[in-house]
């Protein structure tokens, strides 16, 4: 037959085994909402990673416009200049390029700056003679207008002396 001692026994592993379940279930529902937390940090750190990806796309297609660009104003100095573009910017095929020394790049730059204030100067030249040329006009007018003004008043003034004479 079973004794006291043995169901006292049979009690205590019961709650034992209770109380461990109930502390695997809590270590379970914590594990599973850090999982969850995970989860959630994964993909928005996924979405994170695609918009850096085709933002450096972008930005690397705006390098590239930008150095095009750069070796297109670089050609059309270096012909202005009269000099022949060594190489171009390496495409795809070539990464191999040289370009001019510095002396030459700063002689070039101050080329176009001598030219640009060239230009700028002929352009303020232009305007100051436009200007000057309708301030004169402006006077002009301005005389005429006077002239027409005195004339009427010598006129209006000869009518009224002579309506004053009758």
């Amino acid at each position: 037959m079973i004794s006291l001692d043995q169901v006292l026994l049979l009690q205590q592993k019961v709650e034992s085994a209770v109380q461990k379940i109930a502390q695997l279930n809590a270590e379970n529902d914590a594990l599973r909402t850090k999982c969850s937390e995970l989860t959630n940090a994964l993909s928005a750190k996924t979405e994170q990673v695609s918009a850096f990806e085709a933002d450096q796309h972008k930005i690397e297609e705006g390098i590239l416009k930008a150095l095009d660009r750069l070796n297109t104003v670089e050609n059309s100095v270096l012909k202005a200049v009269g000099q022949v573009p060594t190489q171009t910017l390496p495409s795809e095929e070539s990464s191999v390029q040289t370009f001019p020394s510095e002396t030459e790049s700063a002689e070039v730059i101050q080329q176009v700056k001598q030219e640009q204030n060239a230009t700028n100067n002929d352009e303020t030249s232009k305007l100051k003679e436009e200007s000057d040329d309708i301030v004169v006009s402006s006077e002009q007018d301005q005389n005429s207008d006077l002239d027409q003004d005195t004339q009427e008043d010598q006129n209006t003034s000869g009518t009224n002396l002579q309506f004053d004479i009758f």
